[in-house]
């Protein structure tokens, strides 16, 4: 964990411990119901719960919390965040979320700009959910990212390489994230940008690597023995 993290953790510890003190009144966060939310909408904040039960009370508690707490400390970009909560002791909502898999509650998702939408997979605690949706809310930079060259790719550093074109707009959804990913290893994994049409380098570069759709994650060199090609989620954690 960097001095960062851990910096920015016990901030968050320590504001939670000034509410608790300050007995500071935490407003309730918004109910809505299932038919209304959209799962594809970026900046917002959506538990699943089941009121009267003991874990989903205590996360309802939590996510109101960890509110005050993003909205107080992690800047511009945290106001314009909604959080919201969609109960599933209401049966339409039950309804709803059952057919969509939602069923271990509670359940949060926090959806970001160009990083799509990803389930908060930590403790329900107040300060661990802000401090995650502040990570998320940082802003990305292209710095981190290389452009195409085949010679990066050696036995001494790793490198993740997204296969890509300007025209594709699931590239294109996932440009933040992918900057996200590399800032946060830098030193550790290199991230590389191949636009498989911009030269006959690059064309042939994808072509050894049987790119046949976009976008295309390729983890390579460093002390792998073959490149392994990532099909699971493409946001960043």
């Amino acid at each position: 964990m960097s001095r960062r993290q851990t910096m920015r953790g016990a901030i968050f510890r320590v504001a939670a411990a000034v509410l608790v003190l300050c007995h500071a009144s935490v407003a309730a966060v918004e109910e809505v119901k299932f038919a209304d939310l959209d799962p594809k909408a970026a900046g917002q904040v959506v538990l699943f719960y089941r009121k009267g039960a003991e874990a989903s009370d205590a996360a309802v508690a939590a996510l109101a919390e960890a509110e005050l707490l993003v909205k107080a400390s992690a800047g511009a970009k945290a106001a314009d965040v909604v959080f919201k909560q969609c109960n599933a002791a209401q049966k339409e909502n039950m309804v709803g979320m059952e057919a969509k898999g939602l069923t271990s509650l509670p359940m949060i998702f926090v959806g970001v700009e160009g990083q799509g939408t990803d389930r908060y997979m930590r403790n329900m605690t107040a300060d661990q959910i802000a401090e995650y949706i502040d990570i998320k809310l940082e802003e990305t930079t292209e710095d981190d990212v290389f452009p195409f060259n085949a010679q990066l790719v050696t036995d001494e550093f790793p490198v993740m390489v997204k296969f890509h074109e300007t025209w594709c707009s699931r590239c294109n959804h996932m440009k933040s994230a992918f900057e996200f990913a590399a800032s946060k290893t830098v030193g550790r994994v290199m991230f590389m940008e191949v636009e498989c049409s911009s030269s006959v380098d690059s064309q042939k570069f994808c072509g050894k690597h049987r790119v046949d759709g976009f976008p295309t994650l390729v983890l390579m060199g460093g002390s792998l023995k073959k490149p392994l090609i990532h099909d699971g989620d493409r946001s960043a954690p």
